[in-house]
């Protein structure tokens, strides 16, 4: 599902990396816990993997793809069929119900509207009832779960979250990662969590842990 090997990642004008990672792999419906402090390149590499950025300099093969290879519309394409994604902002648009927030997940890979799917979704996550709420019309833990919907929407083979137990307290912690863990195995999907936060390890114990440091700044 995951192989990398002497990946690096550099920004735009940055001077020194922000993100190396030497060697990774991570098999088809296994999980795996990205772990760090904050300017480690967590997040980076959670969006190199869904090919919203484009590697630099080593291989990322992602789902039998040589992620360097494709082009933009290449990217967008293969992320739709393949990755969903839970960002740490869950940046739902307020003007649209959490329906159609879930619908959005349709456009990338240009594929028909499901609203059946959408639906269903919600139901599984305990919210159906929540279908043409807006997102203010919503908890934090409601809005998480129509954003994790829209992540599972067109059932990926690969789940990726970023610091999903941000600001959470205990009980909510263990209730978001449980519902990352079920939803993951009900959709046959390799789970990726980039976090900080220690009781996401303790609560995955066989998950794959991968931990990034602060690249040395050069001299």
């Amino acid at each position: 599902m995951l192989q990398i090997h002497a990946l690096s990642y550099r920004y735009p004008g940055a001077r020194d990396a922000q993100l190396e990672v030497r060697d990774f792999s991570l098999e088809s419906g296994r999980h795996a816990v990205l772990l760090g402090p904050s300017g480690s390149g967590k997040s980076t590499l959670l969006h190199l993997i869904a090919a919203i950025l484009k590697p630099q300099q080593g291989r990322l093969i992602a789902a039998g793809t040589d992620l360097a290879a494709l082009g933009p519309r290449e990217a967008d394409a293969w992320r739709g069929a393949n990755v969903g994604f839970l960002p740490q902002k869950m940046a739902l648009v307020p003007s649209l119900s959490a329906r159609e927030n879930i619908l959005l997940a349709a456009y990338a890979p240009g594929k028909s509207q499901d609203r059946a799917r959408a639906d269903a979704l919600l139901d599984a996550l305990g919210i159906g009832d929540k279908a043409s709420a807006r997102p203010q019309q919503l908890s934090q833990g409601q809005q998480q779960r129509v954003a994790l919907a829209r992540a599972l929407y067109h059932r990926p083979g690969l789940l990726l979250a970023d610091e999903p137990t941000a600001n959470l307290d205990d009980r909510a912690c263990a209730l978001a990662i449980e519902l990352l863990v079920t939803q993951a195995a009900q959709a046959g999907a390799s789970l990726v969590i980039a976090t900080h936060d220690a009781r996401v390890l303790a609560a995955l114990p066989e998950a794959q842990v991968l931990r990034l440091s602060v690249p040395e700044a050069s001299a």
